[in-house]
């Protein structure tokens, strides 16, 4: 992104075709939601943890397993005879799968065990083969280099404490986005500074972080699994670099008065919703727009706010930041409901204010929709949420519900002339 706006300083952005996957900043997500709404929903699991110990444990205790990965070093732990390892790049279903079998190597090589090859390969890339098997059988296997290079390979994976809830019994958490799954594991088993890894948003990275959008709403998050003095380490953008930002989470006696706001405001935005029979596809980013309004920064021009939520890209680096930050503030909100399914799975017992104001919450969010549902990538077709005009005037109403004056375009003719060609073209398009 850097290098983008480096080589487009002006304030036209090209569509940013050549950043290939970078550009869905919520691609993983979107994949692991798809699958589980899929056939494949039994099949799909999130572990704590690397993906590739829980895939090699499986194929140690299951024959005949076929482990399909990106990572080599897949084919180093023991396995059953029969397991074969598939690298995705040679997936290819219309030639044939290319298969590795593990013990198939090892015999090849004369080797009781393919760590040894690896640690010698990292210590002689440039030695032959032969050389290699040769100088895999002399390695001290007692010596500290090689034991903490092999100890990833031979130790077993740390299955996770089973989960109570304040009864005592044993519960089973919601399908949660692999960043939520992460902290909630980390806050559960009591780190005093759970680390979050923020996705890498398509933004203009000369200006603040979208991220600083729907903050107070993860800080609401983490605080519903806080402990005392627990401050989560966000990683994202800050300045031209990432860096560790601290997030100091609410004490239990303070949490419930945000929240009881937040659900507030849900449910007032919800109301109105309901009269004026908005879809929950135009809703959502209607109420991340207030929450990125009530920032207090310079309000965005409404024509600007209409093409966004349109996802009609305009090329320019104002659309691509804006996006940025509505979108931060959806997945914020995103993360809050699925950790507030976790508080309330963990504590099912009703009576409190925070009980009943998640409770509320997790009732009015559970029409969130699928990510692709909401969330644009510039440069791709535009999903038309609603007419302009109809869009217009509930866009207008956002703006007044937060306390912000409709501000006022200041058009020069030639952009004004720019934009009559741009509507007439449209026109004549969607007339043929």
């Amino acid at each position: 992104m850097q290098q983008l706006r480096k080589n487009n300083a002006t304030t036209t952005c090209p569509v940013p075709t050549y950043l290939g996957a970078i550009s869905y900043a919520f691609l993983a997500p979107a994949l692991q939601e798809a699958l589980q709404a899929s056939n494949f929903a039994d099949k799909t699991h999130v572990v704590p943890g690397e993906a590739d110990d829980w895939c090699a444990l499986h194929a140690k205790d299951h024959a005949q397993s076929i482990i399909f990965t990106s990572d080599t070093d897949l084919v180093l732990y023991d396995y059953c005879l029969d397991t074969l390892v598939v690298f995705l790049h040679d997936a290819d279903m219309s030639a044939g799968l290319k298969a590795y079998s593990p013990d198939q190597i090892r015999k090849k090589l004369q080797l009781r065990s393919l760590v040894p090859f690896a640690f010698v390969v990292r210590e002689g890339p440039q030695d032959t083969s032969q050389d290699l098997a040769r100088n895999a059988q002399d390695v001290k296997r007692d010596s500290t280099q090689y034991m903490d290079f092999s100890s990833r390979y031979v130790t077993q994976v740390a299955v996770p404490t089973p989960i109570s809830d304040k009864n005592g019994l044993l519960v089973t958490l919601p399908q949660l986005d692999v960043r939520v799954s992460e902290f909630v594991h980390q806050a559960l088993e009591g780190a005093q500074n759970p680390l979050v890894y923020m996705p890498l948003l398509v933004e203009d990275p000369i200006l603040a972080s979208a991220w600083n959008s729907g903050h107070d709403i993860r800080t609401l998050a983490y605080s519903l699994l806080a402990h005392d003095n627990m401050a989560v380490l966000e990683y994202r953008r800050k300045a031209q670099g990432i860096a560790a930002q601290e997030t100091s989470t609410y004490s239990a006696a303070d949490l419930p008065v945000p929240v009881a706001e937040l659900e507030q405001q849900v449910s007032m935005l919800a109301e109105w919703a309901a009269l004026k029979a908005i879809d929950p596809e135009l809703f959502w980013p209607l109420f991340a727009l207030s929450l990125v309004l009530a920032e207090g920064k310079s309000p965005p021009a409404i024509p600007l706010v209409l093409r966004i939520v349109n996802g009609d890209f305009d090329n320019t680096w104002t659309f691509m930041h804006l996006t940025a930050r509505i979108q931060a503030a959806l997945y914020s909100l995103r993360m809050f409901a699925q950790i507030a399914k976790v508080w309330l799975t963990l504590n099912p017992t009703p009576g409190s204010k925070l009980h009943h104001s998640l409770s509320s919450l997790n009732k009015q969010m559970q029409n969130f929709p699928p990510i692709p549902k909401v969330f644009s990538v510039p440069g791709q077709s535009k999903r038309v949420l609603a007419n302009p005009e109809e869009l217009k005037g509930l866009v207008d109403e956002i703006y007044k519900s937060v306390g912000i004056k409709l501000p006022i375009e200041n058009i020069s003719n030639r952009k004004r002339k720019r934009q009559a060609r741009e509507a007439d073209r449209k026109k004549k398009a969607g007339q043929r």
